[in-house]
């Protein structure tokens, strides 16, 4: 086994046409997503009632939820996810790999370190529905510790559908997008205007796989050939001209996060509103590109950069994980804590909290970075219909599994908690199996050579 490369040699070993503002904002997205959870959570602890609630800031305060404008950084990570599958997808055609080969190296990566969390977090699960005999309390906390593994459900089928979107970019450019576009508009019209309410779940696809597209005309070089900040401010200002509207005459709001009690929610399931809000924030980040990537030729800058990217995925899946023990540790010293963000107590608690958890966070990145290692390569097994229906599987499964664990968590992992997903039972082992399975189909994909592989059309 070689020895890990250490990030001195990951810099000097950087290509001169490596996009390195792609990885930035890669990083930076996971970054915002994990201390937009932290400042969110307002949670409540009363020893006298024995009692743990956990509710959104946004839930009562109104003032925070035009902040989402700027803290909704979800959009950031499907365009640079588009930008990352073009390279991927053209590469992998290029060494004359197929479908099974590209998700087999996407997949694997993704799914590597989360098979880990949840392993993990499974066990502990059990331990702790046989412990403790409350599970009022201790369900809802084996709930939320798997839920964010719905944002990488909806992200598989960026995976999935990305070499047959390239494949159509490449032959119909912008029209694919319009496409998509009018995919959602339609979607929200049948929804709030004609009342088919059911209609709305398709946007979890069409709406983050239009924000996706985006990555691929920056892959093509599009903010290149027309200017970055020519294009960044057509569509920030048209964004924010057409997210004005919708607010304005529609139904729409400008909170980019959900919460409970809202009329409409712009993210679960995603809006025409949303793609805006995106197609805004697409701008505004390439107005910011010349000024980053001055500041990303600095060596310690960028090695920064590396190493965060190098872990950004284990920061991510263990960061809700890290909150939780922060809170433990506090219930356990028998702290109680007022959940009320109308006052200054909870913010400077909050800002107290901060420090504690950022360093429960690095112990765990530190403990299961190795989830991360790069999957071993392998010859492209190359084209073969056998290979894309054993590779569509296990992104299927994937799918399936990953939002499984977002209606489940790991509650009943010593019992039998059933939840549902789009009306399906859903249990935490179910969706176990069904990742394990997605991890399995997509190894075996590029093992399978029983059929005749057929040319693929460029």
């Amino acid at each position: 086994m070689g020895s890990r490369v250490g990030p001195g040699e990951m810099v000097d070993a950087t290509p001169a046409s490596r996009d390195r503002y792609a990885d930035l904002l890669r990083v930076g997205s996971l970054l915002g997503v994990m201390l937009g959870h932290f400042f969110m959570a307002a949670v409540t602890m009363d020893h006298a009632s024995g009692t743990v609630a956990v509710a959104n800031v946004l839930d009562t305060q109104a003032w925070a939820r035009p902040l989402t404008l700027v803290l909704q950084v979800m959009p950031v990570f499907f365009v640079v996810g588009g930008f990352a599958h073009s390279t991927s997808w053209r590469s992998t055609r290029a060494r004359g790999g197929g479908y099974a080969d590209f998700v087999r190296s996407r997949i694997l990566r993704l799914l590597r370190p989360t098979m880990l969390f949840v392993a993990v977090w499974l066990l502990v699960a059990l331990v702790i529905e046989r412990v403790a005999n409350d599970e009022t309390v201790t369900g809802p906390v084996l709930q939320v510790a798997g839920q964010l593994l719905w944002f990488l459900g909806i992200y598989l089928i960026a995976v999935g559908f990305a070499p047959a979107l390239l494949t159509a970019h490449e032959r119909w450019g912008w029209r694919v997008l319009a496409a998509l576009v009018t995919a959602v508009v339609l979607v929200d019209v049948l929804r709030l205007a004609a009342g088919v309410d059911g209609v709305k779940w398709l946007n979890f696809a069409l709406v983050w796989l239009a924000v996706h597209q985006l990555g691929f005309f920056y892959a093509d070089g599009v903010a290149d050939r027309f200017g970055a900040r020519r294009l960044g401010w057509t569509m920030l200002g048209g964004g924010v001209v057409v997210l004005a509207l919708l607010v304005t005459l529609g139904p729409y709001s400008t909170t980019m996060v959900s919460y409970a009690g809202e009329r409409l929610s712009n993210l679960a399931p995603p809006t025409v509103a949303l793609l805006t809000f995106a197609c805004a924030q697409a701008g505004a980040l390439l107005l910011l590109r010349a000024p980053a990537n001055r500041w990303l030729e600095r060596r310690r800058v960028w090695s920064a950069v590396i190493v965060a990217g190098s872990v950004a995925m284990t920061a991510f899946l263990w960061h809700l994980t890290a909150l939780i023990a922060v809170h433990g540790a506090l219930w356990v010293l028998g702290v109680d804590l007022t959940g009320d963000p109308s006052t200054a107590s909870f913010w400077w608690v909050k800002l107290a909290m901060l420090v504690p958890f950022l360093a429960v966070v690095v112990v765990l990145v530190v403990a299961f970075r190795f989830g991360e290692r790069p999957p071993p390569r392998v010859p492209p097994a190359g084209p073969s219909r056998g290979r894309a229906v054993l590779a569509s599987v296990a992104v299927a499964s994937g799918i399936v599994g990953l939002l499984g664990f977002a209606v489940t968590g790991f509650r009943g992992a010593g019992g039998w908690y059933v939840a549902h997903l789009v009306g399906v039972p859903m249990t935490a082992w179910a969706a176990f199996a069904l990742v394990n399975l997605a991890f399995a189909a997509a190894e075996m994909a590029v093992q399978f050579r029983t059929v005749r592989a057929y040319p693929e059309r460029s």
